[in-house]
């Protein structure tokens, strides 16, 4: 079994359960501290809470649509304890909306289904209009908690502006649940940021990096089936859970609601 992935087979052993959630507590809480051996006993006790629904879950990933199959990954299993997209959303509901995810791209014969961290490919080479700009899906580690794709605009090898988001269904249509929207990471001086938000949006003829970004979201969803998007609101983003020990007096430096609201 490769490091930082679970299988948890379909019918599988009592022992088999444990084993696995074990080595995904190990991983998920590598410490060897107090606090550590703590979060891993937590995280058994409610995996044992929601057993049903864990095994439930790995046997859909390992059952998905047109023979595919899908290992469950430590990080996947994490959601037993931390937020996922939607501060709201209780451990069945961040289960169930991952292996749709999963399934709705197993139908589609997407070859999204399998991507794995640190993979991506380039969707729009945008160079003919900004130096060495293009439009990147791809999964990125520090945005797994808020969405399983993101649509990404980069400059050479800097990431302007990233939107997290996951596919689902409401109501037997077909959706999308957009967990977060980002700017230039905090390595990058705000001066800089600004000037090159700047220097893009006057190449764009005045449609900023994450206007842009939306627009081509759109039109990458509408392609993959879906027919209405969801954006999860300021006050229901994952770092508001608990788990962070956030709530909705924290600020932020990006409110989501007022763009949602201009777009």
């Amino acid at each position: 079994m490769n490091i930082g992935q679970s299988n948890i087979a379909s019918g599988a052993q009592e022992g088999d359960f444990y084993g696995e959630i074990i080595n995904a507590a190990n991983i998920n809480h590598r410490e060897f501290s107090f606090r550590s051996i703590s979060s891993r006993c937590l995280f058994i006790y409610n995996a044992y809470k929601h057993k049903a629904e864990v095994i439930s879950f790995v046997n859909r990933l390992s059952a998905l649509p047109n023979g595919n199959k899908l290992s469950v990954s430590a990080q996947m299993l994490g959601v037993i304890e931390w937020p996922y997209l939607h501060n709201q959303w209780d451990i069945r509901t961040k289960l169930n909306n991952i292996a749709t995810h999963y399934e709705l791209l197993a139908k589609l014969k997407s070859n999204l289904l399998h991507m794995n961290l640190g993979s991506s490919f380039e969707i729009l080479n945008l160079s003919a209009h900004s130096d060495a700009v293009k439009i990147v899906l791809d999964r990125a580690a520090w945005f797994t908690r808020e969405g399983e794709l993101l649509i990404n605009i980069y400059r050479k090898s800097l990431r302007i502006a990233s939107i997290a988001f996951t596919l689902g269904e409401k109501e037997n249509v077909t959706v999308a649940y957009i967990g977060a929207i980002q700017g230039v990471h905090s390595g990058i001086s705000s001066e800089d940021s600004l000037a090159l938000f700047k220097l893009l949006t006057k190449d764009f003829e005045g449609l900023r990096p994450r206007s842009l970004l939306l627009e081509v979201l759109k039109v990458v969803l509408k392609k993959l089936g879906v027919a209405q998007i969801y954006a999860v609101s300021e006050q229901n983003r994952h770092h508001r859970h608990q788990y962070f020990r956030n709530n909705n007096k924290t600020i932020f430096v990006n409110d989501y609601n007022p763009i949602w609201e201009e777009n």
